[in-house]
């Protein structure tokens, strides 16, 4: 008689496989896994939702995909150990020696891990370029009130300038005496309310951007265009100029290892003092401080 459940014992290698295969299907319906069109509906979904939220909200997803995708992947990690010690309990209950090889049971596993560790890391570097792209922003809107800042001193120095009934006019009215608009070297032709709210503002001694943006919050607006494009200038030869700036302290710390003597510095005697060393030093020390090196 045949019965169709029994273990072929004259087959280990079989009978392992089919014990093995138990064990991870037992695993597979513990963890409830999703289903690959489920898994791909989810995606979606998400981005769908994602587009929806603030920036901040969006950094904050993806540090909780990236993370629960890390988790997924320690889970899947540690299933495939679990499931080859198992494998190789059995193997060794049949006679058979330990293996390293991982057994057609795990091949599913190591796939879905591999699928994993592909988005986690396209996660990590979308969060990367969406932080450097927050910050680059960060530091657009901060130049461009710099500049604004700049513009509105040499605007003050031109008020300074002025003989008492040209101001006045411009106070008043915000035109000048000949009824016509402000034209500033610095910011050109000026709103008449905005040139009318900006003499106030110099009156009254009230200098800084901040302040003069409390009473005159749309003073950013009516230049945003040009500002924007000047403060991206102005960011984007920085960060050209810092980048220059790492690569030759770089460079500078990879020719320092081998000095002009040719000695390598394991091989010098031990109360030699190499020049190079304070070098390298001084350019880090440079660095961390935003200087430039000498």
């Amino acid at each position: 008689m045949h019965l169709e459940n029994t273990p072929n014992i004259n087959n280990p290698e079989s009978n392992l496989s089919e014990m093995g295969a138990d064990i991870n299907n037992i695993g597979e319906r513990l963890e409830g896994k999703l289903a690959p069109e489920e898994l791909e509906k989810l995606k979606v979904e998400e981005k769908r939702e994602q587009s929806e939220l603030s920036p901040e909200q969006q950094l904050t997803t993806l540090g909780e995909e990236g993370e629960a995708r890390q988790q997924e992947i320690t889970r899947l990690t540690e299933s495939v150990k679990r499931t080859k010690a198992k494998v190789n309990e059995i193997r060794k209950e049949l006679g058979l020696p330990p293996t390293e090889e991982d057994p057609p049971t795990v091949f599913s596993e190591k796939d879905k891990l591999e699928k994993l560790q592909a988005e986690h890391e396209a996660l990590e570097k979308q969060r990367e370029e969406f932080i450097s792209q927050r910050e680059r922003e960060r530091l657009i809107r901060e130049e461009k009130e710099n500049i604004l800042q700049e513009k509105l001193d040499e605007l003050f120095k031109e008020f300074e300038s002025l003989n008492t009934y040209d101001f006045e006019s411009i106070f008043e009215g915000g035109k000048t005496r000949e009824g016509t608009n402000v034209e500033s070297a610095s910011l050109g032709e000026l709103d008449p309310e905005i040139a009318k709210s900006l003499a106030r503002a110099f009156k009254e001694g009230i200098k800084l951007l901040p302040k003069i943006l409390e009473t005159l919050p749309e003073l950013l607006k009516a230049f945003n265009e040009d500002l924007t494009k000047e403060a991206t200038e102005r960011v984007e030869q920085k960060l050209e100029e810092e980048k220059a700036k790492m690569e030759k302290g770089r460079t500078k710390g990879e020719k320092a290892e081998v000095p002009d003597n040719g000695i390598p510095a394991g091989e010098r005697e031990p109360n030699t003092i190499d020049p190079s060393s304070f070098e390298e030093k001084s350019v880090e020390a440079n660095l961390k401080q935003g200087e430039k090196p000498n």
